[in-house]
């Protein structure tokens, strides 16, 4: 059996979604194709959780600590290794964290 769609959208990221989203409320049949594993579905957006800001404390009931060390390694991951050092090195010191106070 044959299943007919309206709209392919390639990809799970956040535009994708919001694109799949639009497309469904407006009354399309939407599928969405997506290659990447479990984990790292969502695209870029996997890392919005800390708005790409470290922190040194919990900001919600959701979040735990953002460690220079975690923040960088997400970096590589997905920078494929190609992100340079020096350059992310220079451009998060800790004490540019958000302690989560306003």
């Amino acid at each position: 059996m044959t299943t007919q769609y309206d709209i392919a959208v390639i990809g799970g990221g956040n535009a994708a979604l919001c694109a799949a989203m639009t497309a469904a409320v407006a009354g399309a049949k939407v599928l969405i194709l997506e290659t990447a594993p479990r984990a790292y579905r969502g695209g870029n957006s996997r890392h919005t959780r800390n708005f790409r800001c470290m922190h040194s404390g919990p900001l919600g009931p959701l979040i735990e600590d953002y460690s220079e060390d975690e923040y960088f390694v997400d970096l590589m991951k997905v920078t494929g290794g190609k992100t340079n050092e020096k350059l992310v090195r220079l451009a998060m010191p800790s004490d540019w964290s958000f302690d989560g106070t306003i």
